[in-house]
């Protein structure tokens, strides 16, 4: 543990929980996951608990596994150095011995009362059964196909989007994207218990069954959408194990933000702003959705795509080719990627955000991020984003239909401009956060056999008073708990 840190373990730790997070990363890393974990953490802390995370750190430069702990606000956040510099079979991108024992480590250090896992990727599934066995209760949200899929979508190396995990398929696949993981290249031809393979296929085989088996594990298992529980109850978890919980937006905030960047804005010209906001990858349809955008040859129209052009996969194509594409025609801006703190500043200035994903979005964020601010959005009518159908500022388009999304455009263009549309406020980050302390402080009472002290009633904004927030002596739990409170 680092020196600096020390003084926030001397915290009298009598009231609230202690809230373990582990995921690839966290704030200030860019993605969805990371804004959503660190917009999380502070309503936790804001409710008297503590935060710890445990991340990946992908520098170059570090030594392997080497850690660093640092103060994110107030969250505890400590960083691991890692480069997938291990991976010598298939089977490790399921369980390593090493990054069992980082997560074992971390846990022993921070006296975490629940474990809430948002993403196993560079961990490896096989850290839940690390998490498990030293007797934390476990939850885990499943924010992508990562747990079926080692490419995380169910999208395959030649663009088809995958309904399920079939050994054949996922062979093929995976020895197109990671030759030298495969048992039919130079990969190690073992599995994730170290059973001996002969081929690809079962080295796909024995990843999935690995990873279906740790999702037994957790108490709690959450997905954001009611198409993201279906494809993985069609994949062989039960049906009614996995819980709908859809991920929070901060709505009121951000709505307030935009309104405010808006009347700082000069008036504009009458251009059209369409975005594209999030990573430019195959899976996100922004190089289609471009291409039809384009065809309208509408010198009105500008295409602003905010996203990181990096590789997919080791494959750096398709940026490439959205690049030669903004070069032939300058209506087509690329923005790069953006910190959270821009986007209501991104927001305020265009007109419509559009989200041309072609994998089924287990939720999609930048969709509802758009209406929280009153933007009228185009989606693709896949995963996730079909539940945004009832919405009257929301169109839903055929996802690979490039003629529907230019049409669509088109209809936009004859439209006011500057519409703002109403409708539902998406599920606020706070509501989230009162419906996951429900289910933590439950499994504190049922697992660890306490009863938590609250400054507020759990899942509820009713304060606690502090005769209230004294549990019977019975419910205390076991002397060992006591000890490290």
């Amino acid at each position: 543990m680092s020196a600096g840190l020390a003084s926030i373990g001397e915290r009298a730790r009598d009231e609230g929980l202690d809230i373990g997070f582990v995921s690839m990363g966290f704030a200030p890393d860019l993605g969805g996951i990371e804004t959503h974990l660190l917009q999380l953490a502070q309503e936790f802390t804001a409710r008297g608990h503590r935060v710890h995370v445990l991340c990946l750190d992908s520098r170059r430069g570090r030594a392997p596994y080497s850690f660093e702990d640092q103060l994110h606000g107030q969250v505890r956040v400590r960083r691991v150095a890692y480069a997938y510099h291990d991976h010598r079979a298939l089977a490790d991108l399921a369980v390593r011995a090493e990054a069992n024992d980082t997560v074992m480590a971390w846990l022993a250090e921070e006296p975490c009362d629940v474990v809430h896992v948002h993403h196993a990727s560079g961990f490896g599934a096989g850290m839940l059964q690390a998490i498990h066995e030293m007797g934390r209760p476990l939850l885990l949200t499943l924010h992508d196909y990562w747990m079926l899929c080692p490419r995380g979508q169910m999208l395959r190396n030649d663009g088809a989007v995958c309904a399920s995990a079939l050994a054949q398929t996922c062979a093929a696949c995976l020895a197109a994207t990671w030759p030298h993981l495969m048992p039919s290249e130079r990969g190690e031809q073992r599995g994730p218990g170290g059973e001996a393979l002969t081929s690809d296929e079962q080295a796909a085989a024995a990843r999935t069954a690995h990873a279906l088996s740790m999702l037994n594990l957790p108490a709690r298992l959450f997905a954001p959408s009611a198409a993201a529980r279906d494809v993985f109850e069609r994949n062989g978890v039960p049906a009614g194990r996995i819980a709908v919980l859809p991920n929070g937006v901060e709505v009121e905030g951000l709505a307030a933000a935009v309104a405010a960047a808006r009347r700082a804005t000069a008036p504009k010209d009458d251009r059209r702003r369409v975005a594209v906001l999030g990573s430019v990858q195959p899976s996100k349809g922004v190089l289609e959705f471009a291409r039809a955008a384009l065809s309208l040859n509408d010198s009105r129209l500008v295409i602003e795509i905010h996203g990181a052009l990096g590789d997919y996969h080791g494959d750096s194509s398709y940026g490439m080719r959205l690049r030669e594409l903004a070069t032939a025609h300058p209506q087509l801006e690329l923005h790069g990627e953006y910190a959270h703190v821009d986007l209501a500043r991104i927001l305020a200035r265009v007109d419509l955000v559009c989200v041309p994903s072609r994998w089924h979005e287990v939720f999609g964020l930048t969709a509802r991020e758009a209406r929280a601010a009153g933007l009228p959005v185009f989606v693709s009518d896949r995963g996730g984003l079909a539940d945004l159908r009832a919405d009257p500022g929301v169109r839903l388009l055929a996802a690979e239909d490039a003629t529907a999304w230019r049409n669509a455009l088109e209809q936009f263009m004859t439209e006011p401009a500057g519409q703002l549309v109403l409708g539902p406020a998406p599920k606020s980050a706070h509501a989230l956060a009162l419906e996951l302390e429900s289910h933590y402080v439950e499994l504190v009472r049922t697992q660890l056999g306490r009863e938590p002290r609250l400054l507020f009633q759990a899942g509820t904004d009713v304060p606690v008073s502090r005769l209230e927030s004294e549990p019977p002596a019975s419910k205390k739990g076991p002397w060992w708990r006591r000890m490290i409170r």
